[in-house]
């Protein structure tokens, strides 16, 4: 039985709804959703419970075939945090709002009228393909869900971007379509651009100048700078200090570099050279999610990770491509200075074992570290190997962060902030690679976070986070909890 499918978004009028057969479910020990609603597969008119149902379904498991193609194996599980590793909950239509998110109990999606128009963000491939982004990156790097670096968020943001505009990419129709108009796909174009549809409904509620009132596009020029230097307002076409107005620079960077690969590729008029061009920059783009060190300006750490993923999987043949499409933006690189020992520590060399994930350093450099970072008594400390540059050792600590002079609501509250060295060797001897985190660094990044929040109103400020809000209103992120007698600021869902 063929199902009714919109393979891009509902107001991409060259990509039509089609039918298709549906996609089969995932193996038991594979990642996979359980889609609610009892309706079967059947030819569905858009808008019902049945279209919906069976959009999203479709639209998800393209959005995790579409990466396990590119990966050349399964996605096996979703993030241990879960409600269910192999099973997570798909709900295609929970409420009103104008909205959809990922909280690790389900990928949720809403409805809102407006005037004799009802929208439906389950319609979108486009929307679900980018909560189910979350999803998977939430399952290979899980310490990046609470993470309360800027960059972070919106590198969050971008990897849902990215994972829309793959998704699309992996539909041999959209490929040829796409090509068709021109084959230089460097250019604006139904592809990169996302979640029309939920854009234009949140224009038409919520007036022109709100800043998620246009869709966002891959192809763009947006510059990177310092976030505390970033406005907090502005509208859809500014750069303002918020995750989802950020993540449009790495995104950007993610679309400069497939445009690059394909157009060197010297077949750019071919739908197969084109997937294999998506197909690198995804792996690349995976890789470095994965192994990227966790620091306030994680743009860059993603950078120089994909950089050393690149020189891995690819003997280095896009290294330049993508310094240039990094530099495009605004971020240079300086991968070398990543790994370059810097200081040197007391004990010998760590020990790192790939294929366990541990690692190990002697008690000597272990206070050693401790010491030069003034890590307060009593913090638990982690070391675990990293896949970079062949096998290095991360160090890893939680710094509770004062948020007293955000806001007065934050008065007593902490946030978290995550420290993390590098630590290899130098003539034998321990040392740290890159250079070491300069006092309240972290602090401050962590500040402007949570600035950040308080102005595009994300934050819950008690532990009743109702989803009672007004359609143009931002969906709480973050909440306020009591952890062991301490009041902290804790994610609770990607919105």
């Amino acid at each position: 039985m063929t199902i009714n499918f919109i393979p891009n978004d509902p107001l991409v009028s060259s990509l039509a709804m089609r039918t298709e057969e549906p996609r089969p479910d995932r193996l038991a020990n594979q990642a996979g959703f359980a889609v609610a609603g009892i309706q079967p597969a059947d030819i569905y008119a858009p808008g019902t419970p049945g279209f919906l149902r069976w959009q999203s379904r479709q639209a998800a498991l393209r959005a995790v075939l579409t990466w396990s193609e590119i990966l050349g194996e399964p996605v096996a599980s979703w993030a241990e945090a879960a409600a269910d590793q192999h099973h997570l909950p798909l709900l295609p239509d929970t409420g009103d709002d104008l909205n959809a998110y990922y909280d690790r109990e389900s990928v949720s999606f809403f409805h809102h009228r407006i005037g004799a128009d009802i929208v439906f963000s389950a319609a979108s491939t486009d929307v679900v393909a980018h909560e189910v982004g979350h999803a998977i990156l939430d399952a290979i790097r899980p310490s990046l869900w609470d993470s309360n670096f800027l960059e972070v968020g919106g590198y969050h943001e971008a990897f849902g971007d990215i994972t829309a505009v793959l998704t699309a990419l992996a539909d041999d129709q959209t490929r040829a379509a796409l090509l068709a108009d021109n084959p230089d796909i460097a250019r604006t174009n139904e592809v990169e651009a996302t979640a029309e549809q939920l854009s234009d409904a949140i224009r038409r509620v919520a007036g022109p100048m709100h800043p998620a009132s246009k869709a966002r596009h891959a192809f763009n020029t947006f510059q990177w700078q310092l976030p505390s230097t970033m406005p907090a307002e502005g509208g859809p076409d500014d750069m303002i200090a918020e995750v989802h107005s950020i993540a449009r620079i790495m995104s950007g960077v993610f679309y400069d570099l497939l445009s690059a690969i394909h157009a060197a590729s010297g077949d750019r008029g071919e739908a197969a050279s084109l997937w294999r061009a998506a197909t690198v920059a995804g792996r690349l783009t995976y890789h470095a999610s994965r192994t990227a060190p966790q620091k306030p300006r994680f743009f860059q750490s993603i950078g120089r990770s994909m950089v050393l993923a690149d020189e891995q999987l690819n003997a280095g043949a896009n290294r330049e491509l993508i310094k240039q499409a990094f530099l495009r933006h605004g971020i240079a690189l300086g991968t070398s200075a990543m790994t370059a020992p810097e200081l040197a520590l007391a004990g010998q060399a760590p020990t790192a074992d790939l294929a366990t994930g541990q690692a190990a350093i002697e008690g000597v450099t272990g206070e050693d570290l401790r010491h030069r970072l003034d890590v307060p008594p009593g913090t638990p400390v982690t070391v675990s190997a990293v896949d970079l540059a062949g096998g290095l050792v991360k160090v890893a600590y939680r710094e509770a962060v004062p948020l007293d002079d955000v806001d007065p609501r934050l008065s007593g509250v902490l946030a978290l902030a995550d420290v993390q060295v590098l630590v290899g060797e130098s003539g034998g001897r321990a040392a740290v690679l890159g250079a070491l985190p300069r006092p309240d660094d972290h602090a401050r990044a962590v500040r402007t976070f949570a600035a950040s929040l308080v102005e595009a109103g994300q934050i819950a400020y008690d532990e009743a986070t109702s989803r009672e809000t007004a359609p143009e209103e931002a969906q709480p992120t973050h909440r306020v909890v009591t952890r062991d007698g301490s009041r902290l600021l804790e994610r609770i869902r990607f919105a």
